[in-house]
């Protein structure tokens, strides 16, 4: 019977992923390893090789829709859930693009290996938000052309917003973001009975 593990894969994942983000696929599996409390032989025993450690820690993972875009049926206002859930979309992307990044510029990078794991990310997303955005406009706290522009159009100002933010994080505040929302806000807004 073997040793039970002081570590889980998981957790090695998670450090394998922080020492990834920090210097790129250029890190050293010795580094992952020592920061790990574990040998170098372990590290290659539980992922065979430095590139499978790598894209094993930097796997997209999918976004939690309920994390993100709040229960479906939201109860705030519409403003205040629109402010709320595209600052929850802005940070994610902030989160993720930098790790997309890396992946891109991995030597052994397959872009139809992405394809292939991008599970989870941004049609699903934008599919939430906009089932989320036809229960505001049935309340009539909306009034919009179509849900799914609009939730697309939410969603890219999330993401350009965060895309800005990597490039020049010091620059990027969330109250730039609500400002936004409010602008779209202003066409959005119902003008009801």
């Amino acid at each position: 019977m073997g040793r039970k593990k002081t570590i889980s894969d998981d957790e090695v994942l998670e450090i394998a992923r922080h020492i990834f983000r920090e210097h790129g696929h250029t890190a050293s599996t010795r580094q992952i390893a020592e920061a790990a409390g574990i040998s170098e032989a372990i590290l290659y025993q539980r992922f065979g090789s430095k590139d499978e450690l790598f894209f094993a820690a930097m796997h997209p993972r999918g976004p939690d829709l309920e994390q993100l875009l709040g229960p479906q049926e939201p109860r705030d206002d519409a403003i205040t859930y629109l402010q709320a859930v595209v600052v929850r979309l802005g940070k994610h992307f902030a989160d993720v693009i930098p790790i997309a990044l890396h992946i891109m510029t991995h030597p052994s990078f397959d872009p139809a290996h992405l394809a292939r794991a991008h599970i989870g990310g941004p049609p699903p997303l934008v599919e939430g938000l906009a089932q989320r955005l036809t229960v505001l406009a049935r309340r009539e706290k909306l009034a919009m052309p179509s849900a799914a522009l609009t939730a697309r159009l939410l969603a890219s100002l999330a993401h350009d917003w965060a895309l800005r933010r990597v490039n020049s994080p010091s620059t990027r505040d969330v109250r730039e973001l609500k400002d936004m929302v409010d602008v779209v806000w202003n066409g959005l807004r119902s003008r009801g009975k």
